[in-house]
């Protein structure tokens, strides 16, 4: 049996430094990768691959068959909706049109949004299970830009997948300190509250943007990336819970789950990874007034 890498946007033996030698921060790390000018590697062509045996047929049509509950109808990532199923065919007409439609050019404005279907690019289901390439994500955002410009925006793509990177090489270069109580410093075990941690799972902590939250990650499985960083913060700072616990019940939840990026991100909010300030802490008040000012994503997430 032959392995082969292919976890990262950029092959780790085509960056200039060893795996020990990570930089400590991810700044460092994209301007050394930009300034060095390193690309991935093409995608590899499609393989020939031999008919599905008859035998593997018989296995899989059960599941083919299998009822999934109906859509939440408030979902910003509508799973199983034939055009977010998990497989690569729903996967490229994803990407498709999604290029087509011009998105790349409204990415960095809209990327905080709370609700909907085009606030972000959506790719990371389909990213985190294997039914997307990066490579060929950035293949094609490149021919986008060829023909349509570069953006601040549509480089904003390219930052994106450079993180997913640097959280994945992370993982490589640490391996299990990254679930250590105390982070990557190595610091004491972090305090819990079993009771608080109950009421943020179940979306009753009584702030209505965190609670908010919550039911729409209970109720879909998919939840944008300000709100995660806002309810995280919250349970940390606000709570005084244990983050780990915060990382397994986004675990439980997510439709995109990919365990380097959940691990790494939990880290950063928290102070116990590789950001320099310690810990990012969000005023959950100041979020709601900048990114929910009129009150909607609220209003939708009243209920369960």
């Amino acid at each position: 049996m032959h392995s082969f890498w292919q976890s990262t946007l950029l092959a780790p033996d085509s960056l200039p430094w060893a795996d020990a030698q990570l930089p400590d921060q991810f700044t460092r790390f994209r301007q050394q990768v930009e300034a060095a000018a390193i690309q991935p590697a093409a995608p590899l062509p499609e393989p020939a691959l031999p008919p599905l045996p008859p035998a593997a047929r018989q296995l899989i049509q059960p599941l083919a068959a299998m009822d999934y509950p109906a859509t939440d109808p408030r979902s910003s990532f509508p799973f199983p909706d034939a055009a977010f199923a998990g497989s690569e065919t729903a996967a490229l007409a994803h990407l498709a049109q999604y290029l087509q439609r011009g998105l790349p050019h409204s990415y960095k404005a809209t990327r905080n949004g709370l609700h909907g279907i085009d606030y972000s690019s959506k790719f990371s289901p389909w990213l985190a299970c294997g039914s997307l390439s990066a490579r060929l994500v950035l293949q094609q955002l490149h021919a986008f830009e060829t023909e349509h410009g570069h953006s601040d925006s549509s480089y904003w793509l390219w930052f994106e997948l450079l993180w997913r990177d640097y959280f994945k090489l992370l993982q490589r270069q640490h391996g299990r300190r990254l679930y250590h109580p105390g982070g990557l410093p190595q610091r004491a075990s972090p305090t819990h509250n079993p009771a608080a941690f109950q009421r943020w799972m179940a979306g009753q902590t009584g702030h209505a943007l965190i609670d908010a939250g919550m039911r729409e990650l209970a109720a879909t499985g998919y939840l944008g990336n300000r709100m995660r960083q806002i309810v995280a913060s919250y349970l940390i700072h606000e709570l005084q819970c244990d983050w780990r616990a915060g990382a397994a019940w986004f675990e439980a939840c997510l439709l995109d789950y990919d365990c380097s990026q959940n691990q790494g991100n939990w880290l950063y909010l928290a102070g116990l990874g590789t950001d320099p300030r310690g810990g990012r802490r969000f005023n959950p008040d100041k979020q709601a007034a900048e990114y929910d000012a009129d009150g909607h994503y609220r209003q939708l997430w009243s209920q369960p």
